[in-house]
């Protein structure tokens, strides 16, 4: 791969980090790669060297989060930054990126905790990342650190607590996936949360950049 020729240090993400994790297909349009900013132009200069074609903005202020990229009918998108601009790529999750063989590459992909707490925070009419969390927890029900799922995921862990919901009505035969300390720590912090929450809009940052993109039955619907 033109990135790993270049000495850009990836992960890969997306569906195949899913597979990665579960031995579940999906097909997909593009490749997600993670990268820290600092590796964003010798990857962009990389991906122009081997024939790729910079394909701008597909929504306002792609430019702050990702790079899109594509050559014949292949799509990369250069991540490094959450879509939603709640944070970015760090250093230290490439030392515990786990690898494995893609394309015939040895790869790294993103750490188990890391991607859902991406995923996590994709939920809007467009698109929802939540049945790719639950397979997530299924397939690797005991090997996902909980506790520093919800140190990542600071004061957004409600969205967790809902997603666990959720994986409990859809997936009674795994609840015991979930440990009982985390299900506690939950309840103790939306106890405290319900008698005083704190008045915060937070719907901007359920993955934005999906409610600006192109869809066919909006414009149909005119909804």
């Amino acid at each position: 791969m033109v990135l790993k020729d270049a000495g850009v240090n990836f992960m890969l993400g997306g569906a195949f980090a899913v597979y990665h994790y579960t031995g579940w297909w999906r097909s997909t349009h593009d490749i997600d790669i993670y990268i820290t900013v600092d590796q964003l132009d010798v990857a962009k200069s990389a991906l122009a060297a081997a024939g790729f074609e910079d394909l701008g903005e597909q929504a306002k202020g792609d430019r702050e989060w990702i790079y899109h990229a594509g050559k014949n009918s292949i799509l990369i998108d250069v991540i490094y930054r959450f879509a939603n601009l709640a944070n970015y790529v760090h250093p230290d999750w490439f030392t515990r990126a786990p690898t494995g063989r893609f394309l015939d590459i040895d790869v790294m992909f993103l750490p188990l905790e890391e991607l859902i707490w991406i995923k996590i925070f994709v939920i809007n009419r467009h698109r929802c990342d939540w049945p790719d969390i639950m397979r997530l927890i299924r397939a690797q029900c005991g090997n996902l650190n909980w506790n520093r799922l919800i140190d990542i995921l600071g004061e957004h862990w409600l969205l967790l607590e809902g997603l666990i919901c959720v994986f409990d009505w859809t997936n009674p035969g795994s609840m015991d996936c979930i440990p009982d300390q985390i299900r506690d720590e939950l309840a103790k912090r939306h106890a405290v949360y319900h008698m005083n929450p704190v008045d915060i809009d937070r719907e901007h940052l359920l993955d934005p950049w999906l409610y600006q993109r192109a869809d066919k039955y909006v414009v149909r619907r005119n909804e």
